[in-house]
């Protein structure tokens, strides 16, 4: 995840809600922490919204309303809106066009294959962690399939010849996403993501033949799709990546 990302991201954070237990909200605000820059506009991002709400707050609700409700059934007409005081019919306008304002300038989080692959990239080096150490593939199947992770990945023979060190469940877009760690020799860990196809609109080609490499965040990568699951491989960079990892012999 870079800084654009993160702010992207953080834009949508609203304290004192879950939006704190969201997996992409934890790894935006720990860059926040590391990046002095993003750390600076999240602090002032934060002081405006607390703000605009403060002042939204101080709107009070009309006088007409709250003799209605004493009334009871007694109805007592408001008065029309060129009689209210001028700072009230101000202040409901400001409320009106900030509630427009929030609705069509909320950003999205980005979608798109290369989005969830920088994220992935980004979760392996910077914070991943197994929920499962295990050299057993079924057990690891089992936890992933209780948790409504992909679980019936095919691993390429380049993949089932590396002993597997365990797996996590990750979430991208709200989707869950299997983690499957390998040992490639040499302590060093390659990663498999698992996601269902249907959760990206671009997906990488149906073939690990014309699997799309790249290199991401320092980490060499690989990404088809094949049936209803979407892979991305993810290791030290080392000559010959994907014929290695992802051939059929």
């Amino acid at each position: 995840m870079n800084r654009a990302q993160a702010k992207e991201i953080l834009l949508l954070y609203r304290p004192g809600t879950r939006d704190a237990e969201d997996p992409q909200i934890i790894e935006a605000v720990d860059l926040a922490r590391q990046d002095p820059e993003l750390a600076t506009w999240f602090e002032q991002h934060q002081a405006f919204q607390s703000a605009m709400r403060a002042k939204l707050r101080e709107i009070q609700a009309p006088e007409h309303l709250k003799l209605a409700i004493l009334a009871g059934h007694k109805v007592i007409r408001p008065p029309v809106f060129w009689q209210r005081p001028l700072w009230l019919a101000a202040a409901a306008l400001f409320a009106v066009f900030f509630g427009l304002a929030v609705f069509w300038l909320k950003p999205s989080i980005p979608d798109q294959f290369t989005h969830y692959r920088e994220n992935m990239v980004s979760a392996a080096v910077r914070m991943y962690g197994m929920d499962l150490v295990t050299n057993d593939m079924s057990q690891l199947r089992l936890l992933f399939a209780q948790k409504g992770a992909p679980a019936d990945y095919n691993l390429t023979q380049g993949l089932a010849r590396l002993d597997l060190k365990g797996g996590g469940l990750l979430r991208w877009r709200g989707n869950p996403v299997s983690m499957v760690c390998f040992d490639n020799g040499g302590s060093k860990m390659l990663f498999l993501f698992v996601l269902k196809r249907s959760a990206l609109k671009d997906p990488p080609p149906a073939s690990t033949s014309k699997a799309e490499v790249a290199q991401v965040d320092g980490l060499m990568t690989a990404s088809w799709t094949r049936g209803n699951d979407t892979y991305l491989l993810a290791g030290p960079d080392e000559a010959g990546f994907s014929q290695k990892y992802l051939s059929s012999q």
